[in-house]
């Protein structure tokens, strides 16, 4: 099966490519059709590791993700919103010490 793709290269100290793509909505689970399709590729001086059902695999070059239906997709797109305002919201605030009270 084929979906189109969207790519992008994100450059820093190290660089990333970044691909998504999807057919959904489908009309219902994976046997309809829907594939939703993620990859994360290292390029340059990217630290990635994976952690597969509790085994890590060390240094990965390339994490690829196919979810299969439309809630799968639906599921995919809330969790990954999620992350990104954890993650966004973290880097906004300089943390302080951890302080024990009593």
């Amino acid at each position: 099966m084929k979906i189109k793709t969207a790519y992008k290269e994100i450059a820093s100290a190290n660089i990333i490519g970044v691909t998504v793509g999807s057919n959904c909505p489908q009309g219902g689970d994976s046997g309809q059709g829907g594939r939703t399709y993620l990859s994360i590729e290292d390029f340059a001086s990217t630290d990635m590791r994976v952690i597969v059902d509790g085994r890590e695999f060390d240094y990965a070059t390339k994490l690829e993700l196919v979810f299969g239906g439309d809630t799968e997709h639906d599921t995919l797109i809330e969790a990954l919103e999620f992350a990104l305002g954890y993650l966004r919201t973290r880097m906004a605030f300089q943390e302080g010490p951890e302080i024990a009270v009593d």
